[in-house]
């Protein structure tokens, strides 16, 4: 590969990471439903013509945003599931993960705005990428608590509906990240206290 090539395809990359991180902000701020492409492009400062120049749609590119943080969830969350410690424990470090990368990186907080904004204007669960991506946090999370039943630590329940809870409230935070720009008045302790006994 020449020189100028390596450069066009540095330059590329750059500008395509440059989209991708501008437009989760705007996706959970707007949602996939309530984007209109134009209104994207201006609100990147670029023209629609160099957007189609990467991406085919808005849903391409919502889909390409989305895809990467996917993976690193479910790695994430794949290997807290199996991490030797007590059910307890691994609630505690899912908090501390969430509030540490929230505070840390906006784009975190907008990654879980995006799926709740793409499942409320919709109108639909079925066929939206929220729908894929609410299993697997459900069902991992749902392992966790059952664990920690069994250990005693959790509250008793079903198990299923209470990471339902949890992760509800962890997009409720994300949203009211999103919207007032800031974090300071909310305690993350609160996710503990929803599973957890004696916190």
């Amino acid at each position: 590969m020449g020189r100028n090539e390596v450069k066009n395809l540095e330059q590329r990359k750059e500008t395509m990471q440059k989209i991708e991180d501008g437009a989760l902000y705007y996706f959970a701020k707007h949602g996939l439903a309530g984007a209109k492409i134009s209104d994207l492009a201006n609100y990147l400062g670029i023209s629609q013509g160099l957007l189609y120049r990467y991406y085919s749609s808005k849903e391409d590119l919502f889909k390409t945003v989305s895809k990467k943080w996917i993976e690193m969830r479910d790695n994430n969350l794949q290997g807290l599931v199996s991490a030797p410690m007590t059910g307890r424990e691994k609630i505690i470090h899912l908090t501390k993960y969430i509030e540490t990368s929230m505070k840390k990186d906006k784009k975190f907080a907008s990654f879980f705005t995006i799926f709740e904004n793409d499942s409320l204007t919709s109108g639909t669960k079925n066929g939206t990428l929220f729908y894929d991506w609410s299993n697997e946090p459900i069902e991992r999370l749902a392992k966790i608590i059952e664990q920690g039943q069994k250990e005693e630590e959790i509250h008793p329940g079903n198990p299923t509906k209470m990471a339902v809870s949890y992760w509800g409230l962890v997009f409720a935070i994300s949203h009211n990240y999103i919207s007032s720009e800031t974090l300071e008045w909310y305690d993350f302790n609160m996710l503990n206290r929803l599973l957890i006994k004696n916190i």
